[in-house]
């Protein structure tokens, strides 16, 4: 079976050159044997899968081969090129890379940053993963069927019914 070189750095299979790079320089920094004094043998393995997926991923031939694949969809993980269990400083190496070649375009500087304000901050980030695994709220804010209606519909449809049981004990009682 062929290794997931995307998963093993972290990364869509979208990610761009220039966060495969930034990502692959954190992670080598992050594992490096020297760094990891009682777990050189984990360390090391870490590295070589590291190493491994980056020269994959960096040789554009080699990348093609991998099946690389690019969606439209505003899902911020795809636009900052990253998985979703990746942790924050993963996510801020990812944006830094993209701002900085990005800069002379501000629709698509636009698109990234509204990624980065969404997924740097933990309980928006929270939010936005439970509304993408939810199939009802993976529609937009004002369409479909959300939380917010269903509370609303339920209050609604409790005071209405309060209130004709009101009705009803005041009619009784006279």
């Amino acid at each position: 079976m062929a290794k997931d070189y995307y998963r093993i750095l972290g990364l869509t299979s979208n990610a761009e050159d220039v966060v495969i790079r930034a990502v692959f320089k954190q992670l080598a920094h992050r594992y490096h044997p020297d760094k990891w004094l009682e777990e050189k043998d984990l360390a090391n393995r870490m590295m070589s899968e590291i190493n491994e997926a980056y020269q994959h991923l960096s040789d554009p031939s080699l990348r093609a081969k991998n099946g690389q694949t690019f969606e439209t969809s505003l899902d911020f993980y795809r636009i900052l090129g990253v998985q979703s269990y990746v942790d924050a400083q993963i996510i801020n190496i990812a944006y830094q890379a993209l701002v900085k070649k990005y800069r002379g375009s501000p629709k698509k500087l636009d698109e990234i940053n509204q990624a980065y304000k969404v997924l740097s901050d933990t309980g928006k980030r929270k939010m936005y993963d439970f509304r993408q695994k939810s199939p009802i709220l993976r529609s937009g804010y004002h369409s479909g069927l959300s939380l917010w209606k269903v509370y609303l519909a339920y209050n609604i449809g409790f005071y209405i019914l309060m209130t004709a049981i009101f009705m009803l004990v005041l009619f009784y009682k006279h």
